[in-house]
């Protein structure tokens, strides 16, 4: 998951104008995935942590909120505040050293902490590049994406995979729910990134680092809030998936 030196050159490299020569379906796309993405920070403002985003597991909270997702939370909430007072400068001042913070800490984390960490950078970038007020400009958040490409990295490095998954057996349940919100996290750092840089005119993100992965597990699996029913549900999933995992890669030739 290191970024290829290609892709460091392209983001350290000037901006174009923002792409306006894409494929008609794939401007829509680049909306509609930053539409979801804006969604995700409201929603925190207005709800605390009672409604996740979808890359945090509700098991991740377990016993009690990771301090970068309570941070992040605040943060948030701070710049909902400031926004609807008409003054959101010192919130995006507070969440841009935030960012850098976890950014620079992040080799000293546990797992779990990692994890944390990255889905908040993941949220409060969201703020930072695609607010309507005083988005970061481009040649400020592309070295910030290159360091999160490193976050990325440490963060995959700590496995992609359960031995049991490989084996298509059933794993136990937490672990594989910190496993598959690793995963889905690295996959939604992706997707800023893809339509940050069409938005911004960089090339695209192509992705195809994602292909070994998994796609991301099907709802009634995450949502699932007991153990015994989780192991019954996954049970029956295995069942649909006798040849194997479903992984991103065959996706990507559509």
């Amino acid at each position: 998951m290191h970024i290829t030196e290609q892709r460091r050159r392209e983001l350290l490299a000037h901006a174009g104008p923002p792409v306006i020569d894409a494929r008609a379906d794939t401007r829509h796309t680049m909306h509609f995935v930053i539409r979801i993405l804006k969604s995700w920070p409201r929603k925190i403002a207005m709800h605390g942590l009672t409604q996740l985003p979808p890359m945090i597991h509700h098991l991740q909270l377990e016993n009690g909120i990771p301090l970068p997702l309570a941070n992040c939370s605040t943060l948030v909430k701070m710049w909902a505040e400031d926004v609807e007072a008409g003054c959101g400068k010192f919130a995006y001042t507070g969440i841009a050293l935030e960012v850098r913070r976890l950014l620079d800490e992040h080799t000293t984390y546990s797992d779990s902490t990692l994890l944390s960490a990255m889905q908040s950078v993941r949220i409060l970038l969201i703020v930072l590049v695609f607010n309507t007020e005083c988005p970061l400009p481009s040649h400020q958040t592309a070295p910030l994406l290159i360091d999160v490409w490193e976050m990325k990295h440490r963060l995959a490095k700590r496995g992609l995979f359960l031995e049991q998954e490989l084996q298509h057996g059933v794993p136990p349940w937490q672990e594989w729910a910190f496993m598959s919100a690793r995963r889905t996290t690295i996959m939604a750092l992706h997707h800023l990134e893809w339509a940050w840089s069409l938005a911004n005119g960089y090339p695209e993100l192509l992705c195809f680092e994602l292909g070994p992965l998994p796609a991301p597990a099907a709802k009634h699996l995450w949502q699932a809030d007991d153990e015994s029913r989780w192991q019954q549900l996954y049970k029956a999933w295995l069942e649909n998936w006798k040849d194997g995992l479903f992984i991103l890669a065959e996706l990507m030739p559509i």
